[in-house]
């Protein structure tokens, strides 16, 4: 999903609908919260589920969330406008996507073959030189909000504070850096 496009459907009160998706352990359940937060906080409805594999942890695990100006009557993700996937696994369960939707994915974890769809970010190196790991997970946040700008930046900045809120920040550069602003 382009920029514009999450722009458009938050201004227009349609669903937006989100998929963050990994393995048990990413905090994805966390930074699914933190977005329906943000977007209640701004005046937006939000629903989020999520779905664990066999293991907490290291078993496939999704977040999903959908947010809307008015209430949501259906709380599960149908199509996808947006998709962040941490691991490979992830990518290729969601790698067919409508069109116009956005595929987001940690470079360092998934292996794309040239020309595959979706946008890739080195989540795990930029955590890692950072000192950031345990905030891996919000710092992927940052490059998916400011890759869509679904919820605006300043009310997950509201939500976050130390290593989380640098994380934050270091995923917005990210995707700042690749349009090089």
């Amino acid at each position: 999903m382009s920029r514009q496009t999450a722009l458009n459907k938050a201004k227009s009160g349609e669903r937006t609908e989100i998929v963050l998706a990994g393995v048990g352990g990413q905090g994805l359940v966390f930074i699914g919260g933190l977005l329906g937060r943000a977007a209640t906080a701004r005046g937006q409805h939000a629903v989020q589920t999520q779905s664990f594999g066999v293991a907490s942890r290291g078993g496939f695990t999704k977040s999903d969330i959908i947010l809307a100006e008015l209430p949501v009557a259906y709380p599960m993700v149908t199509e996808p406008d947006a998709v962040l996937a941490l691991t490979d696994e992830a990518y290729h369960r969601y790698a067919d996507l409508k069109p116009g939707a956005l595929l987001l994915y940690d470079s360092d974890n998934v292996a794309v073959d040239e020309g595959a769809p979706g946008r890739g970010f080195p989540f795990t190196t930029a955590a890692r030189r950072e000192n950031l790991e345990g905030s891996y997970n919000v710092l992927a946040l940052g490059a998916l909000v400011g890759m869509t700008q679904v919820v605006p930046e300043d009310a997950i900045r509201e939500a976050v504070d130390g290593p989380n809120l640098k994380a934050f920040e270091l995923g917005l550069m990210l995707v700042q850096d690749e349009r090089g602003g």
